[in-house]
């Protein structure tokens, strides 16, 4: 009789737990986030009240609402709803109200993608814009001696919201705030210095916000340009809303990543194992190939290593949009260069499958070294042969959002 795994996969596209059959001598040790706690409707209007007394006290003639794109997991539609209702209350017409849809270097969204992101009924409404980052214009932060640019539609508008989420990030401790300004909504160099600088190991910390200096950098410089209202996101592991904050972009998003740390965080891992092949998959942050290492998290955030030494480490995503786009870090990118072992799996070997892209596309993010596959029969064989019998497996279904001890 065999065993099984469960893997939730295609954010975005169907959000369907999967089901993967593997030998029946693996010890399997599952770590999942929590079941689902949903955050009521009604506790979401109420969370809201706020941005009435904050139009009131600015009046303002239009309002701009900042989001995230489809790489980031949030389906705005149950927060838009009671929000577009309190701007319309408040005198607003829809031609008064547009997005703006911070993408940093990310693919513009199509109206298709604006749809799921903002829900069908927002998408036709209103008018939206996507980033781009030539569209941009001087701003009075100042970095080096360089001026920092923006968004133009963003520093034109009369009142500012930004919506996002928080999960996990390798240096801004959690995404969203004043992320979506600084790269999200800035100009290509602003963009490729934030990641050069973190890359470089200069700044930034994963899954911390505290005394994280690429965060308090750009919040500094997000305070200098303004942003009036902030609406930050916590999600449960099938993308469902968790928890909201909003308020002060700074003080909303301590709030919110205080709650995410604590949803996402797994104690005790180093204790069950150590493992001789950990699974982690990219749901929900699964669209493309170029977002799939951000399951690596688990790994990354640990204190106590929780891998054998000679341990196999399995990624999986369902790479839904493909190989994905990123003006940084793809082929012809500014930062990109020929991929190279991850120095942070200390040389265990990397395996990869999904069955939605090919080889050539995963050999243009991955080093040779590293196995593709998108055949699960053959991946379960080929794992079958390196690893010992009775193996010790640890799963991390969620890995883009999973932080350990």
């Amino acid at each position: 009789m065999k065993n099984k795994i469960i893997l939730p996969r295609g954010a975005w596209y169907g959000d369907i737990n999967i089901l993967y059959f593997v030998p029946s001598d693996w010890q399997i040790e599952n770590f999942s986030i929590p079941a689902p706690q949903i955050f009521p409707d009604q506790a979401i209007a109420a969370s809201l009240l706020s941005l009435k007394t904050e139009l009131e006290k600015h009046k303002p003639g239009s309002v701009l609402i900042v989001t995230d794109d489809l790489t980031r997991p949030v389906s705005l539609q149950p927060i838009l709803r009671p929000m577009l209702e309190i701007l319309h209350q408040a005198g607003f017409s829809d031609n008064q109200i547009s997005f703006l849809i911070g993408l940093g270097s990310h693919k513009a969204l199509t109206p298709e993608m604006v749809a799921k992101k903002l829900g069908k009924d927002a998408a036709a409404r209103y008018r939206w814009y996507n980033h781009q980052p030539a569209e941009t214009e001087e701003t009075e932060v100042v970095w080096g001696q360089n001026r920092v640019k923006l968004n133009r539609h963003y520093l034109a508008a009369d009142f500012r919201i930004v919506v996002s989420g928080l999960t996990p990030h390798s240096f801004a401790g959690f995404s969203g705030g004043a992320k979506m300004l600084f790269p999200g909504l800035a100009d290509m160099p602003t963009i490729a210095r934030t990641h050069k600088s973190v890359l470089m190991g200069f700044m930034g910390q994963l899954g911390e916000t505290a005394n994280n200096k690429f965060r308090n950098l750009i919040e500094d410089f997000t305070r200098t340009v303004g942003l009036e209202y902030f609406v930050g996101v916590v999600i449960n592991g099938d993308r469902s809303i968790h928890h909201i904050e909003t308020g002060d972009f700074i003080e909303a998003h301590r709030r919110a990543a205080q709650v995410a740390r604590k949803l996402y965080l797994h104690n005790g891992v180093a204790e069950k194992g150590p493992f001789d092949l950990v699974i982690v998959n990219a749901y929900p942050k699964d669209t493309e190939l170029l977002q799939a290492e951000n399951a690596f998290i688990p790994i990354k955030s640990a204190s106590r290593p929780f891998l054998k030494e000679d341990a196999i480490v399995l990624l999986t995503s369902e790479c839904s949009d493909g190989f994905g786009h990123h003006g940084l870090f793809e082929p012809d990118g500014l930062l990109y260069r020929p991929p190279k072992p991850l120095n942070f799996l200390k040389g265990r070997q990397l395996v990869f499958f999904s069955d939605s892209i090919n080889e050539h596309d995963f050999y243009k993010a991955y080093h040779e070294q590293d196995k593709f596959f998108s055949d699960w029969d053959e991946l379960v064989e080929y794992l079958t042969g390196k690893l010992p019998e009775n193996p010790k497996v640890a799963v991390f279904p969620q890995a883009s959002l999973q932080l350990t001890e």
